[in-house]
């Protein structure tokens, strides 16, 4: 499957919804931003962001190029001050399409968009240490582990570790 990266509508929240059945999947696709409780309203929320900060924000759907269905979802927002860009918020919805490359399908597309369209010097992103399917993504994309903070985001009863990663323009285009 070819995926190609659109604008997210609201129309698309609902696929979102149908996707995250529990609180601990969204915490794991969005870290500690998003409620299970109030998601609807946050994706409202930050869509209206968004469209009003373009040059900050983005959000994107991602769309299986051969039939036009969503399959997931991705954030990147952008330090202009810093030339850098931070991915969060990677979801593939269905779970029976996970393993098949998409992820990377989806960082790679995303890393072009930072690097390439809009010229950025770095893009960072944070990911939870025991997504091992994701670290291997973002290797394979070139970015590299910048430090391991323990414990630093609560779930229940449990704490989660997570590794922050980064890719600079120069190593991308070695890539």
């Amino acid at each position: 499957m070819k995926i190609k990266l659109t604008p997210f509508t609201e129309r698309d929240i609902e696929r979102i919804l149908s996707w995250t059945k529990t609180a601990e999947f969204l915490l794991i696709w969005s870290g500690p931003v998003y409620k299970f409780k109030t998601l609807k309203e946050q994706l409202k929320c930050d869509l209206e962001f968004a469209e009003k900060n373009q040059k900050r924000f983005k959000m994107f759907s991602v769309i299986d190029s051969e039939n036009l269905t969503l399959v997931g979802h991705a954030q990147v927002t952008i330090d202009s001050q810093n030339d850098s860009a931070h991915i969060s918020r990677i979801l593939i919805g269905d779970e029976s399409m996970r393993g098949q490359g998409i992820g990377l399908q989806i960082i790679k597309s995303l890393l072009e968009i930072i690097f390439q369209k809009l010229q950025l010097h770095r893009a960072t992103l944070n990911v939870y240490d025991f997504n091992l399917s994701a670290i291997k993504c973002y290797e394979s994309a070139g970015f590299k582990a910048e430090g391991h903070l323990k414990e630093n985001n609560k779930y229940l009863d449990r704490y989660w570790s997570t590794i922050p990663m980064a890719i600079l323009r120069s190593e991308y285009l070695k890539v």
